[in-house]
């Protein structure tokens, strides 16, 4: 299995939101979120050919995100994971990546500080921030076989910057 985690791109304030009457799990992304990540997605396309499972917090900063990526790719489907709520453990998402057998390509958006939390314990074993995701920024872990605690080689991690610059084909 291959993940690439990816943190929502800018979203809203939340204190202005949530003053204004919202509620955090329906800050949308800013415009400039959009554009910055509609960049990103298709620059993520242009180094990979297919993705084989898209998954995304059910919030809606990270559901757009997700939408992004997956008109970059095609319109893929996109199922939404309780999982990736930042207010679970990280344990909680491996446990579903286990359960799930899903091989190949998997992209999982979802927030920080989760996404930190969940990189230290693919890659040592334990729940520790070891990345510190940018909105918009994205990280591939690579598993022989099933995703499994300690068992992720981290092959590159990205800031949106960087992921913005690549060249396309």
């Amino acid at each position: 299995m291959k993940l690439i985690l990816v943190r929502h791109a800018i979203a809203e304030d939340a204190e202005t939101f949530i003053a204004a009457g919202g509620t955090d799990a329906q800050r949308p992304l800013t415009e400039t979120g959009r554009k910055k990540m509609r960049k990103g997605a298709n620059r993520l396309r242009s180094q990979m050919r297919t993705i084989d499972l898209l998954i995304s917090s059910p919030l809606l900063r990270a559901r757009e995100t997700a939408e992004m990526i997956a008109r970059a790719f095609g319109d893929l489907p996109i199922v939404e994971r309780p999982e990736l709520d930042y207010r679970y453990p990280p344990e909680t998402v491996l446990d579903w990546l286990v359960q799930s057998s899903a091989d190949g390509m998997v992209v999982a958006v979802g927030h920080e500080p989760q996404l930190s939390l969940l990189t230290g314990l693919l890659l040592t074993g334990e729940p520790r921030p070891l990345i510190a995701f940018r909105k918009g920024g994205m990280a591939l872990i690579e598993f022989h076989g099933r995703a499994a605690a300690g068992q992720g080689v981290l092959q590159w991690a990205l800031t949106p910057g960087q992921l913005r610059s690549l060249k396309q084909d």
